[in-house]
């Protein structure tokens, strides 16, 4: 069904991919490569396909991949370089969309910009993301952002500002291992230690 899509529409299809499950029209009108009255035609194409079903119109339109599956194949059969480029892309989009409220985005900004292979972008908000969920006491999900965002910073030079960057990581990890493994834990001294340093 998606080799028989035109190949407008087959890239419409793909950049609605690459901004998620969930797609918002004012996203996917800035990463798209279609003027207004295309991208109109397109949407309403990949509805009548099935692909993509709007789930909301107030305050922005907001469309949904029908199937798990149909978002996987697609997604995953995008060139790595062309998937990156509409994450770059993505990320600055909703950087310029929602200026107001990067903090309340920043696991999505996170997830772009890792995807996007922007690190410097990438380690700034995994930090943003990871300090978000500690304060929710989700320390699953901010354990996860803030691994992530140690692997970002290790792909940058060791600057002032990006050891100042990682002894914030370094904190922040700390206070989730003294809440979940108590301060005898070999882990919380190894992560207090690199913090020092």
């Amino acid at each position: 069904r998606i080799d028989r899509l035109t190949p407008d529409h087959k890239r419409l299809l793909e950049a609605a991919s690459v901004i998620g499950r969930d797609v918002p029209l004012n996203v996917l009108k800035a990463i798209a490569e279609e003027n207004d009255e295309a991208l109109t035609r397109g949407l309403r194409q990949l509805q009548v396909s099935q692909f993509l079903y709007e789930t909301s119109t107030f305050p922005t339109a907001k469309f949904t991949f029908k199937h798990a599956l149909t978002y996987d194949v697609v997604y995953e059969n995008l060139l790595r370089e062309r998937r990156r480029s509409l994450h770059v892309r993505t990320m600055q989009a909703i950087e310029q969309l929602d200026a107001e409220r990067l903090a309340e985005q920043a696991d999505k900004l996170a997830y772009h910009a890792v995807r996007g292979e922007l690190w410097d972008k990438a380690a700034h908000y995994l930090l943003q993301a990871g300090q978000k969920s500690i304060r929710l006491s989700a320390y699953r999900d901010a354990l996860a952002h803030l691994s992530l965002g140690l692997d970002a910073l290790a792909r940058l030079p060791g600057t002032p500002e990006h050891l100042s960057m990682e002894l914030d990581y370094r904190v922040s990890i700390g206070s989730i291992q003294l809440a979940t493994l108590g301060w005898a834990a070999p882990q919380v001294l190894q992560t207090y230690a690199r913090a020092r340093q």
